[in-house]
């Protein structure tokens, strides 16, 4: 097993690779991309000391890294704009030059842009992509992806089936390990990545300290959107399933937590050697609490998150259109529908969907795209349709394995749905795969009533006070809304026009090269 670890400094290369690191990652948040878009997210969807400030420090990593015999690898792992792109091309040529061995990426179009640029960079690609089946890895595997860290609600046994049906050859294997365990799935992370930990209890919420400036004080903490942080674990370990995790094929575990202090990651990674080499679950954990001073919190298991948990339930503005939320299971699709009917009925006192039928489709776990049971849930699905007697059948998939798996078969449906009447059958994309960071979510961080100061912990346990600024002065609040009081900015343009989808054309091209076919979205990125 192949530990890949954060480095934040190339004064850590030494310490990371004696503790045993076989690989290292980082993030860069250079001045050019905070003078355009914020410090409030950076290329690398981590903030402020999680990233590497200026390609000098990038590179001084880069030869502490060769120098002591492990791989570097850049994350850019967001999803961008052309003109981002751009830039992150060039980043990645500079990046190759001096050494660099790989990036971490989860946008289609800058996967598609390094390779018709014959770059000679690793990809690997990021848990953001939610790359949940085969169909999923071959498809990635067509724009030169050579690994894909899997997300983390699969577990051993899934990630073995997985590789065991892909057609693609050679395609390498990473799960998370140890730290940040966020209770969102993954790719379904369109928020901020805050700075500190919610207060703790008691005396400690009055506690006053330095200031910790962020642009949202209402995030409880990184990527909770104001949620419960109960989840939260300090240490989440999944030391228990690293043989069956290496038996199943996965070749590289990750240890998260850029930005965390390197003792820290040390302690993590010497434990985990340790652990893999000890011959029982029971030792390993009492090598936990021996190391962390705390009873186990496990990574994988009953404890994490389910895939389809959160899966979104769209409902559509248009009044003609109905949206069906997460069916990957075929009789869940079938009593959705129905109940869909039942409860549109006359009786019910609104009239039954005739119009538009969104049927939404989260990520097919690898068991549904078996071709015996995948054949199943094709004739289920075309059942529950025309039981819906909707005129027009959009089936938006969120994933890029499903959305293949679906357009391979469109004709069989369309054929299947017909039946003598008129009907438009369309394949798209959903919301998963076609929206970046969305305006409306940005825009809340400019309203100062929403963001008062509060008392928190940063993340090296200290008190602090999280105090609110703009991301952008030349923004105010209007009756219409947010508006521009100054020339407009590239970091109002970037988010109200260029991240829509229709404009980001190598990510429209890539999406069509993968899945063999133009691909629509079927949710405005706006919407």
């Amino acid at each position: 097993m192949i530990y890949s670890v954060p480095v934040n400094a190339a004064s850590e290369v030494r310490a990371l690779a004696a503790a045993g690191a076989g690989e290292l990652y980082c993030g860069l948040q250079e001045p050019w991309w905070v003078e355009r878009y914020g410090d409030h997210d950076s290329a690398s969807r981590r903030q402020g000391r999680a990233n590497l400030g200026s390609r000098e420090e990038l590179a001084q990593t880069a030869r502490a890294a060769q120098a002591h015999g492990v791989s570097l690898y850049l994350a850019l792992n967001g999803m961008y704009d052309e003109y981002q792109l751009d830039y992150l091309m060039e980043l990645a040529r500079w990046f190759e030059h001096i050494g660099g061995t790989g990036v971490i990426a989860r946008d289609a179009g800058l996967l598609l842009r390094l390779k018709q640029d014959d770059n000679g960079l690793k990809r690997v690609l990021s848990l953001l992509a939610v790359c949940a089946n085969a169909p999923s890895v071959d498809a990635y595997a067509r724009l030169g992806v050579s690994r894909v860290v899997f997300p983390r609600f699969l577990d051993a046994v899934h990630i073995h089936d997985i590789l065991g049906g892909c057609v693609a050859g050679g395609v390498e294997a990473e799960s998370m390990v140890f730290f940040d365990k966020c209770p969102l799935v993954d790719g379904y992370c369109r928020h901020y990545h805050g700075v500190a930990y919610p207060e703790r209890s008691g005396a400690d919420a009055v506690l006053a300290g330095e200031p910790l400036y962020t642009f949202d004080t209402g995030y409880r903490t990184h990527a909770c959107l104001g949620k419960s942080c109960s989840y939260l674990e300090p240490y989440p370990c999944a030391a228990c399933e690293l043989q069956r995790m290496e038996d199943a094929g996965v070749s590289f575990a990750k240890i998260g937590g850029r930005g965390r202090a390197l003792e820290e990651r040390v302690r993590a990674l010497v434990f985990l050697r340790e652990a893999q080499r000890l011959p029982s679950d029971q030792w390993r954990q009492e090598l936990y609490q021996r190391t962390f001073a705390r009873s186990c919190a496990c990574y994988y298991g009953t404890s994490t998150q389910s895939a389809t948990s959160i899966e979104p339930i769209r409902v559509a503005k248009d009044p003609r259109r109905t949206y069906v939320g997460d069916v990957r299971d075929p009789l869940r699709l079938r009593s959705s529908v129905c109940a869909l009917l039942r409860d549109g009925s006359p009786s019910a006192g609104t009239p039954a969907p005739t119009g538009a039928l969104t049927v939404l489709i989260g990520p097919m776990p690898q068991e549904e795209l078996e071709r015996g049971r995948w054949e199943s849930t094709v004739r289920m699905l075309c059942d529950a349709l025309r039981a819906s007697g909707a005129t027009d059948v959009h089936l938006c998939a969120n994933d890029v394995g499903t959305l293949a798996s679906l357009i391979e078969v469109r004709d069989q449906i369309a054929a299947s749905l017909a039946g003598g009447r008129s009907l438009r059958l369309s394949i798209t994309a959903g919301p998963l795969l076609v929206q970046g960071d969305r305006p409306q979510e940005w825009a809340r961080f400019l309203d100062p009533e929403q963001n008062p100061p509060r008392a928190v912990y940063d993340l090296e346990g200290r008190p602090r006070m999280l105090v609110y600024r703009s991301p952008c002065d030349s923004l105010v609040s209007t009756s219409e809304g947010y508006a521009n009081v100054t020339p407009p900015t590239l970091l109002w343009d970037h988010w109200s026009r260029r991240m829509r989808y229709d404009a980001r054309t190598s990510y429209r091209e890539a999406l069509a090269a993968i899945t063999g076919d133009m691909v629509d979205a079927e949710f405005d990125d706006q919407a």
